[in-house]
């Protein structure tokens, strides 16, 4: 069992960002653009080595335990990170930092030795998503309020691409308060999908939304998903066929869903129901065109399993990785964390994580081996994960430690095994 957290500091986590007026004081002040330039040709090249510091820029250092067997390293201060690996096999991370008058959006590569750019200054929500273009040109979506009082008809999907010209930024404009809990895939024909949430708590009714960006041009498509609350994410990957697909959780029904479309329609099917199953789902295709998803059971107020399903021969299968003893639920609580990467053999590797520990599991000859990559000391963990497995199957993952609930804030911690 994990042991559980200061109850002054759950206190406070849960006090944070309840009311945020939805602002941004930085707006899309990139400059949009409907067809991205050409290509800057991305992080190539030998990255240098890592730092292994433990500080922040502010010179906080991390109170976890981290494994013996890993290797981890502060990128920077902020929360809700995503990782990708370049063409190249480099990991990169993207995160923010949610606060009215001073939030911001921010990449960073290992290329560099984690030199953090800031993309853009505002008010914006995450979980935001980071992908790599086959130009090797680094791709993000996040959600931005786009005004200082909360009016339903704005706040949308933003994307940003970095280009010979500097990062591009532009808001994809649609109806509704919509783009939460954006993610993106972009497979090797190039093209563009982002996938988020239209709120019910904001009065939308179109739930899961699919992006796709053809000929410098936005479709935004409802899935059918019917009234859906964010926070409970939506994952998007693209199979061999080269159709999109998603999983996202049925929050009327506690389902778990999964939605893929064959080319002119969207359609839905239950993947587990038993329980209240499918909270942040992360899918994948293997080479054969299965999906593979990774989801959270909610068991108690604060406890769950991590489960695995694969779909073989037109049926589900669902088994258990591991559980969670320490998680907090709720507005500034967990979000996306599980976490599922499948290497080049197609076997899972999964990350997971509640505020007590962050945890590394592979599947090998039919059992799962689970082991700690963190332990928290006087700080929780943000309950989010982001994992990726590179050519020679190294897993590379980002998460977060907290140091302060309001507005929420912390240590964006990348690592790597060996």
């Amino acid at each position: 069992m994990r042991r559980s957290l200061p109850i002054l500091f759950s206190l406070l986590v849960l006090a944070a960002i309840v009311a945020a007026a939805c602002s941004s004081d930085g707006g899309d002040d990139g400059a949009p653009t409907d067809t991205p330039p050409p290509a800057d040709g991305g992080d190539t090249g030998t990255p240098p080595p890592v730092d292994n510091g433990d500080t922040g820029s502010d010179g906080d250092s991390l109170a976890a335990t981290i494994s013996a067997a890993w290797n981890a390293s502060v990128v920077g201060t902020g929360i809700k990170p995503a990782l990708a690996l370049d063409g190249e096999g480099t990991p990169a991370i993207a995160y923010l930092f949610e606060d009215v008058s001073e939030g911001f959006v921010k990449f960073a590569s290992a290329f560099d030795g984690w030199d953090a750019k800031t993309i853009i200054e505002g008010y914006f929500y995450g979980p935001l998503d980071l992908a790599f273009d086959p130009d090797g040109r680094p791709n993000i979506v996040y959600h931005d309020h786009q005004d200082s009082s909360f009016q339903q008809n704005l706040g949308d999907l933003t994307y940003a691409v970095r280009t010979t010209l500097g990062w591009q930024v532009a808001a994809v404009v649609d109806d509704g308060h919509d783009g939460w809990d954006s993610t993106i895939a972009i497979a090797t024909d190039g093209m563009v999908r982002a996938a988020g949430v239209d709120p019910s708590q904001f009065g939308g009714t179109d739930g899961i939304e699919y992006y796709e960006l053809q000929d410098g041009v936005w479709a935004v498509t409802a899935i059918g998903s019917g009234p859906t609350e964010y926070e409970f994410n939506v994952s998007l990957a693209v199979g061999a066929d080269g159709q999109p697909a998603l999983s996202y959780y049925n929050d009327s029904e506690s389902d778990l869903i999964f939605a893929s479309f064959d080319g002119s329609a969207w359609s839905l099917e239950t993947v587990a129901s038993e329980g209240d199953v499918g909270k942040f789902s992360s899918l994948q295709f293997d080479g054969e065109g299965r999906p593979h998803i990774t989801f959270y059971e909610e068991l108690s107020g604060s406890t769950g399993r991590v489960l695995y399903a694969v779909r073989d021969a037109g049926s589900w299968s669902v088994e258990e990785i591991g559980t969670l003893d320490d998680v907090q639920l709720g507005m500034t609580g967990a979000r996306r964390n599980t976490s599922l990467a499948l290497d080049a053999d197609g076997v899972p590797h999964v990350a997971f994580s509640d505020q007590s520990g962050v945890s590394y599991a592979t599947r090998t000859d039919g059992a799962w081996d689970v082991s700690d990559v963190a332990t928290a000391g006087d700080r929780p963990f943000g309950q989010l994960v982001s994992l990726k497995v590179d050519a020679a199957g190294v897993p590379h993952l980002a998460f977060t430690e907290l140091t302060q609930g309001g507005p929420l804030n912390g240590l964006i911690v990348y690592a790597t095994l060996g």
